[in-house]
């Protein structure tokens, strides 16, 4: 079975200092909230959307979805149930975590491959503006991805602070139109 999270940090250039910045780069773990009873299938998805304004950061959302065979990635097209640029492909023994640096339009590469106790994390930022707005969204975005047993689910499944394998796609920000 596989577990995944995703924290999704936006901000504005509000909070584009050093504190705010070291605050941000600290949220690498978040609680799932969930009965191990209702998992059923063999991928748990957990999605929170944090907000961080001068005030702090503040929960938007949070999502658990429960997903099977329809959510791997088959090679014919890219599915988007982890966002636009993680996929996941079955494997000898586990799973192979695949990422894309153009939002479901570039090569998709296999950045590593989970199999039974092992631990990953895929950290990326990206930034949008609206045709409408002239506010620029900031987003840090957080993937944290274990192998396991339905059993072992726990809350803090995911506070790994070494996770086995890690991948940073941390480019400079760049305009990345629609």
């Amino acid at each position: 079975m596989l577990f995944m999270k995703e924290i999704v940090l936006v901000y504005t250039k509000a909070v584009r200092n050093s504190n705010a910045a070291n605050v941000r780069h600290s949220v690498r773990f978040y609680p799932v909230e969930f009965d191990k009873a209702d998992i059923t299938d063999e991928i748990l998805f957990n999605k929170v959307g944090l907000f961080q304004s001068p005030d702090g950061l503040k929960e938007q959302r949070n999502i658990v979805k429960i997903y099977g065979e329809n959510a791997l990635f088959t090679g014919k097209f890219a599915t988007n149930f982890f966002g636009e640029r993680i996929f996941v492909k079955r494997a000898e023994n586990g799973y192979e975590i695949l990422y894309t640096d153009k939002k479901a339009r570039g090569w998709i590469k296999s950045k590593f491959t989970l199999t039974e106790g092992k631990s990953g994390r895929i950290v990326y930022n990206d930034r949008y503006g609206g045709w409408d707005c002239p506010v620029w969204n900031y987003y840090l975005i957080t993937f944290n991805f274990i192998c396991a047993d339905k059993d072992d689910f726990k809350p803090k499944i995911f506070f790994n602070k070494n996770p086995d394998f890690t991948f940073t796609d941390m480019k400079p920000l760049r305009y990345s139109g629609f």
